[in-house]
């Protein structure tokens, strides 16, 4: 791997961890407000396994980046 294969790689990484990070954190939130008892707005089940598959693809590119990042930087050495 080239340095900007590696580079590209580290970048998505870092995009999947925050992607996935920030769904996680929001709904978990919404969750912990909801089980105290704060009134919250209700959201429709669609909406939140929507959201889960945000996270999953977050996921996704965490474990897909290698691949991602070869085909992203490729011909550029």
């Amino acid at each position: 791997m080239t340095s900007y294969q590696r580079t590209a790689t580290l970048v998505f990484r870092l995009l999947g961890i925050v992607w996935a990070a920030f769904f996680a954190f929001s709904w978990s939130l919404y969750f912990i407000e909801m089980a105290l008892g704060v009134e919250v707005q209700r959201y429709p089940t669609h909406t939140i396994i929507g959201n889960a598959a945000y996270v999953a693809l977050g996921l996704l590119v965490i474990v897909t980046s290698k691949p991602l990042g070869r085909l992203a930087a490729r011909g550029l050495e």
